[in-house]
Formats: structure tokens, C-alpha cells, sequence
């Protein structure tokens, strides 16, 4: 009895109402996502507006659905980490692309 009460740890994980609201969260994020497609603007702010849109939507499934908010840092890490430097790759890259096709 003892050995079950000494690392009895709660964690906080949502609910199924923040659950609901998350997943309203992320479809209005989409309905963001395909209304800037519809706006003339210009190419490079699109694209910098579709990342954002997209890392932010990112960031909520892997932490909420994921339960990566919930555990140690070191886990996020792990997922953020090489989102980051892929986001960073492909900007660099569309750049670059961009530059040489004109």
C-alpha cells in the first residue's frame, strides 16, 4: 500500500469539454488557412501567413492530442526541435528558389 501511494503522481490532462474546444480551435485555424488563399496578397506573406497558421495548429496537436503539454520538457523537445529547423529549411529554401527563378 505503500509503494502505490509514494510516486502516485496527478497529472492535469483535459477533459472532454477542452477537448471540443481545441478541436473548434483547430478548424478555425483551417477555415484561416483556406480564407488567406482567397485574399490577394502576395505570394511571401501567404506563405509566411499559411507557416504560422500551420505551427500554431502544430504545436496544439502534439501538445494536447499528444499529451506532450503533460509530460517532461525534454519530449517536446524532441518534436519542436526538428519542426523548427524544417521550418527553417524549407523558408531558406523557397527563398532561395524564389531568387533563382527570377
Amino acid at each position: 500500500m505503500a509503494a502505490e501511494s509514494a510516486h502516485h503522481e496527478e497529472h492535469n490532462h483535459p477533459g472532454p469539454r477542452q477537448y471540443i474546444v481545441i478541436g473548434a480551435i483547430l478548424a478555425g485555424l483551417t477555415l484561416i488557412e483556406f480564407g488567406v488563399f482567397y485574399l490577394q496578397l502576395d505570394p511571401a506573406l501567404m506563405t509566411w501567413i499559411i507557416l504560422v497558421l500551420s505551427t500554431s495548429k502544430f504545436m496544439l496537436v502534439v501538445g494536447y492530442f499528444m499529451h506532450l503539454k503533460f509530460d517532461d520538457l525534454r519530449f517536446s523537445a524532441l518534436f519542436f526541435s526538428p519542426f523548427v529547423i524544417m521550418i527553417t529549411i524549407a523558408a531558406v529554401l523557397m527563398a532561395l528558389f524564389f531568387n533563382l527563378t527570377r
